[in-house]
């Protein structure tokens, strides 16, 4: 299988690193302060993901999905050392429990899209706790990470259009997503701000 190597897909990979990077070296010097679970969904859900559309025999989102799946995982095993919150949790247990669901009908059925569904679901409800902790803590997470995700994301939808609906879900929904964290990270520091600057 040759994977599509167009301009969209390539920037969008691209991006996806210069995010992570920044991201990373920050985490490691404890200025960004990873939420643990959010992590820790991402992570699974990006397997899943890259797993469900290389099966399915996707090309064009393969790029964008696989730096997706190495950068998150990876800071889902920084998280472990320099994050804040628990993976030990009920919570948890239910996020292990629908993508298992999800990996069995796509095992009984043959139908990846079962697992690519239930995986997202799963991953907007982590993302909601970084959205949280974005806003209530806005210096524990960067912004310019969170921009070039938006935009690698931009890009990765733009390298999929036309492609399937399996190929291009997961592009959309990480689109909506890190548009939802870097509002949220900005709104966060504005608020901030007004309160440092209220005598």
């Amino acid at each position: 299988m040759a994977i599509e190597t167009s301009a969209p897909a390539l920037i969008s990979g691209v991006l996806s690193v210069a995010a992570y990077v920044p991201y990373t070296v920050s985490t490691l010097r404890g200025r960004t302060v990873p939420q643990r679970a959010s992590w820790f969904i991402w992570g699974l859900l990006s397997v899943i993901a890259f797993a469900s559309v290389l099966h399915s025999g996707g090309t064009r989102g393969l790029v964008f999905t696989g730096a997706q799946m190495v950068g998150t995982n990876t800071v889902f095993l920084l998280s472990l050392w320099r994050g804040t919150g628990s993976i030990a949790r009920r919570s948890d247990a239910t996020v292990l429990g629908f993508s298992g669901l999800g990996l069995l009908l796509w095992w009984w059925t043959d139908n990846a899209a079962w697992a690519m569904a239930l995986a997202i679901a799963v991953g907007s409800a982590g993302g909601s706790l970084t959205i949280a902790k974005a806003v209530s803590r806005p210096r524990s997470e960067m912004l310019t990470p969170w921009v070039l995700q938006w935009l690698a994301a931009g890009f990765g939808v733009a390298s999929i259009l036309g492609a399937s609906a399996m190929e291009a879900a997961y592009p959309l929904y990480l689109f909506l997503l890190y548009s939802g964290i870097a509002g949220a990270t900005a709104i966060g520091r504005v608020r901030r701000l007004r309160r440092e600057r209220t005598p």
